[in-house]
């Protein structure tokens, strides 16, 4: 990364911003698939013909982009981590306090939008674990990993900033 701290700073805040948005619009997503899912595990408990047979395809894109989401944060939270290791902390400290105490609000309500997305993760299990489809559990279940994990990391990485504010 060829910017100054100051650049960088507002580039993190970008990011969370932005993955917190596309966040927040696949949970809503994720809402509508469990409404669509409660639909047709009553048809399935009454022995009725499904209806709806475009959710499960719509329900593997919307993991894919969960899954697309989580790997662009995480090679960009990577880089970011190797750069802050390199940086000066002095200059940071000096130029970027109002910038890092923003970050850390925007990190925390990323980590609540990942915390929602377990929920409705868990909700979504309960009633399809009943209903024959295939709905890539494993690689939805890897992506919130993945998010979890690159919440946390931001978190950490935000507090070690805020060490020399």
């Amino acid at each position: 990364m060829n910017q100054t701290p100051e650049e960088t700073v507002k580039r993190m805040s970008e990011e969370i911003e932005k993955s917190s948005s596309a966040l927040r619009t696949l949970n809503v997503r994720l809402r509508d698939y469990y409404d669509r899912l409660e639909v047709i595990y009553k048809q399935y408990r009454r022995r009725m013909p499904v209806k709806d047979l475009s959710f499960q395809e719509n329900f593997r894109s919307a993991v894919l982009e969960l899954k697309t989401l989580a790997e662009e944060s995480n090679d960009f939270w990577q880089n970011v981590r190797a750069y802050f290791r390199s940086l000066n902390k002095a200059e940071l400290a000096a130029n970027g306090r109002i910038n890092i105490k923003q970050m850390n609000i925007s990190a925390l309500a990323f980590n609540r939008q990942v915390d929602e997305l377990y929920t409705i993760v868990k909700n979504i299990q309960t009633l399809a674990k009943d209903v024959p489809m295939r709905l890539n559990w494993w690689l939805l279940e890897a992506s919130c990993e993945d998010l979890n994990k690159i919440t946390s990391r931001v978190l950490f990485l935000i507090r070690d900033m805020e060490k020399y504010l």
